[in-house]
């Protein structure tokens, strides 16, 4: 997208009041170097390396939620489905929109960065400048964190913090920590979002396909 005299003007106005929120998706972290694979990427490949050990329907292939949903509604969520995740996969180089995300909290040019990204891919890019930036996993957490940052909140989970607790699929929802930590989130953006300047980074990439 290119930033219009308009745009760049309401940019910086919003850097000026403190309103500037960034919802990050999955493709943020896919250009170079980076190079992450797509949610429906991610899918595919925790389809394939389980199809010799047992036969799956097709359609959840290209779902990650459906397929992660197939485990989890067996009991198998954590035994095999997170060990199934590539997560050597999920980690590699920060990008320039990493960079941008990263230094504007660090900064606090930027309110609050919202990820649903697994990956540690902004905080690395902090840690690279010697400063701790921690991704908030709950409400509580992006207030506590905010010392150091302006909070980095990863709604989805962490690659690096309670994996096995990552969010892949809506049937999940019903568990008591997941519930908790998604209610405590939830309540952050109630009371930090009105009023907000949102920018929304790397959804489109996994609608387009």
């Amino acid at each position: 997208m290119t930033l219009t005299a308009d745009l760049t003007t309401r940019l910086l106005g919003a850097i000026e009041t403190n309103s500037l929120v960034f919802l990050c998706g999955a493709g943020l972290s896919i250009p170079t170097p980076s190079d992450l694979p797509s949610a429906i990427k991610v899918a595919q490949n925790c389809y394939d390396t389980w199809l010799p050990i047992e036969a799956l329907d097709p359609a959840l292939r290209d779902n990650v939620d459906l397929l992660a949903g197939h485990f989890y509604s067996r009991g198998d969520f954590e035994r095999v489905f997170i060990k199934l995740v590539p997560w050597n996969d999920l980690v590699s180089l920060p990008n320039k929109g990493h960079a941008a995300i990263a230094d504007l909290l660090i900064s606090r040019g930027a309110h609050a960065a919202l990820s649903a990204n697994f990956d540690t891919m902004i905080e690395r890019w902090a840690e690279e400048r010697k400063i701790a930036m921690r991704g908030a996993l709950t409400g509580q957490e992006a207030v506590v964190f905010a010392d150091n940052t302006n909070p980095l909140i990863k709604f989805h989970g962490c690659l690096q913090r309670d994996r096995e607790r990552t969010l892949w699929t809506q049937n999940q929802l019903t568990e008591p920590v997941i519930q908790a930590r998604v209610t405590s989130c939830s309540q952050w953006l109630q009371l930090n979002l009105p009023g907000k300047h949102i920018v929304v980074v790397g959804f489109w990439t996994d609608w387009a396909i």
